[in-house]
């Protein structure tokens, strides 16, 4: 097992080589272009697009081509860089994800100015493309002058790169599959040891499983995949996710670190020092729940070099102890230190070098949790020898004791087996519970239609989805006239048949599965009617009179006619909010019932 551990990182150590020298090369070929750029510092941080362009040229300072890096800077920060023509459609791309707000101005010769405004602190989904870290079309192929602001609480790191389309989508390939081998990895290494703490209830390798997670939860969020991929639309954990993730991996590994050396037994001092560090570590994650990123980042930074510091004068103590294996444990935590130390230095400006700002922790922290995976394999197979090897002595001095043995291995697989069973069986209960609870959650209980909570939660994922993907929405409100008339007379009890009887027939003449018959209250129902026009939306509701006035009602009372009048109205482009088209249909309803009822009556302008 352990020759095959060391096959499979030596493989992915020749891939990562690999993989980073055919991206050099490639990178080679692409050849983006890195346009010369000159800044200003905005002090008071009121500048606007026109004053800036006013400024005489004594007031910019040039930096070349050179990668802009100010570190961590929270002032505001306005660039010019000029454009040349090209012959085809371009992109421009600012490599690094983390920056709170960029406002771009494409200004052309003649004036005319395109403006594009990202950041993380908005949405994934409204950046004009997805890509890594922001990509914005440039608007022609002449020249022109782009005019950029930047206000960030992270590193100030804004590589600027100037790509034709075809060579920006083939570097995004490019820069996929490496995070795609990477966190392909990590997936692999977690899958294999929770299942070996299924199996063995060993700690150590859940805890490790927890380290990874938080790191790669880390690494996610360096490289910018998190946000766009997992977590898009959480502006709150995307501002706080380095320093949360970051803190909460060394908490992790504190307990990996104690579980997998028994450090308490070998040195109570070097216990109780990591078990302050990983507080410490909880700490800094609590805070950076409530306190901004710029102050928390800068404690994690030191507070990341200093313990992985401490990390490996556990490693030396334990190898220096005889302990079998810390110099693999050692040697992890040595180049995943390397790794941080390179990374915050990039981080704070003092190395340029975009390779070590985007990969330097990627690779370290792969590296050490291949590393440390493996040392947590050879340390469980170690102990698993020394008593195997126990068990054999025994078992050559009693056959009774083999039989005994033998007898409580398989016990202990058919427990395991057991637990796997009656896990299955609770997790299929609690699907079937958890189901029939959602549905009981969203159903009227008379009418056994949707009921006014389920309404109010799709009737607003259905708005939103109109709106974002320009697509058709229509409402519909029915109110059964003379309701309470039918009730006083009839009785409440002929009322609910009523109600259930045309709830039935409501629900029969919906043509589609998307068309969602909903009780609004009492004896008025709304129907939603998804990628829907106005004009279809009356042909809807023309079926949905008929059925209702067609033909009396079956009650205990006897045949009861009923009508009813119905409000329709189509969201506008100039809706904003799913309110306005609930007031729409809500108000031609108020006009039916106005024009003597049993009618139907579209909401104006829809």
């Amino acid at each position: 097992m352990a020759k095959l551990r060391f096959v499979v990182i030596s493989l992915f150590l020749v891939l990562l080589t690999f993989s980073t020298q055919a991206g050099n090369g490639l990178d080679m070929e692409l050849e983006p272009l890195t346009p010369e750029s000159f800044y200003l510092i905005d002090e008071p941080g009121q500048l606007t697009l026109d004053e800036v362009k006013r400024l005489p040229p004594s007031r910019w300072t040039p930096l070349g081509t050179a990668p802009i890096s100010f570190g961590y800077d929270t002032r505001p920060y306005w660039f010019r860089i000029a454009i040349p023509a090209a012959d085809s459609r371009r992109i421009l791309q600012l490599e690094y994800p983390l920056l709170d707000q960029v406002d771009l101005y494409f200004v052309a010769n003649d004036g005319e100015v395109v403006q594009h405004q990202v950041g993380d602190q908005q949405p994934f989904y409204q950046r004009p493309m997805s890509g890594d870290g922001f990509a914005v079309p440039i608007p022609s192929m002449d020249e022109q002058t782009l005019w950029m602001r930047i206000e960030t609480s992270s590193s100030l790191r804004v590589p600027v790169l100037v790509w034709t389309s075809s060579q920006f989508f083939e570097a995004q390939m490019q820069r996929y599959a490496a995070i795609g081998l990477y966190f392909g990895v990590l997936l692999c290494m977690i899958v294999y040891n929770l299942f070996g703490y299924a199996v063995t209830r060993e700690a150590s390798f859940f805890s490790y499983s927890m380290y990874v997670i938080s790191t790669g939860l880390l690494m996610a969020a360096l490289s910018g995949f998190g946000f766009q991929f997992i977590w898009p639309e959480w502006l709150w954990l995307q501002e706080r996710a380095i320093v949360l993730f970051g803190a909460l991996a060394f908490v992790f590994a504190s307990f990996f670190i104690i579980q997998l050396f028994h450090l308490n037994r070998h040195s109570p001092l070097l216990h109780r020092g990591l078990v302050i560090l990983g507080t410490v570590g909880g700490f800094i994650a609590l805070g950076s729940t409530l306190l901004p990123y710029a102050t928390t980042i800068r404690w994690l930074l030191p507070f990341a070099v200093f313990a992985c510091a401490y990390v490996i004068a556990i490693g030396l103590f334990m190898w220096w102890r005889g302990v079998q294996h810390a110099q693999i444990f050692t040697l992890a935590w040595f180049l995943f230190m390397l790794s941080v130390m390179f990374n915050s230095l990039a981080y704070l400006g003092i190395l340029d070098g975009q390779f070590i700002q985007r990969y330097a922790i990627m690779i370290g922290s792969g590296i050490e949790v291949l590393l440390l995976s493996w040392v947590v394999t050879l340390m469980y197979s170690s102990e698993r020898s020394e008593k195997l090897k126990l068990q054999d002595e025994a078992l050559k001095n009693a056959l009774i004791a083999q039989e005994a043995q033998r007898a409580l291995n398989e016990e202990l697989e058919e427990r395991v087996k057991q637990r796997t069973i009656d896990l299955e069986k609770a997790t299929s209960s609690l699907q079937v519970a958890n189901a029939e609870l959602q549905r009981k959650s969203n159903e009227d209980g008379l009418t056994k239609l949707y009921n006014r909570r389920f309404f109010d939660q799709r009737f607003a994922e259905e708005f939103a989805r109109s709106k974002r993907q320009k697509i058709p929405l229509s409402l519909l409100l029915i109110d059964i006239d003379n309701f309470k008339q039918l009730n006083d007379t009839y009785g409440h009890q002929v009322g609910d048949e009523i109600l259930i009887r045309l709830a039935e027939r409501l629900q029969s003449v919906a043509a589609r599965v998307t068309d969602m018959v909903c009780r609004y209250g009492g004896e008025e129902f709304a129907v939603i009617l998804p990628d829907t026009d106005h004009e279809e939306a009356c042909l809807v509701a023309e079926r949905f009179w008929q059925a209702i006035s067609s033909q009396p009602f079956v009650t205990e009372a006897g045949l009861r006619p009923v009508t009813a009048s119905f409000g329709i109205a189509s969201r506008r482009h100039d809706m904003e909010a799913e309110s306005e088209l609930l007031f729409a249909a809500d108000q031609a309803l108020y006009q039916a019932k106005h024009n003597g009822r049993n009618q139907i009556v579209m909401a104006a302008n829809s």
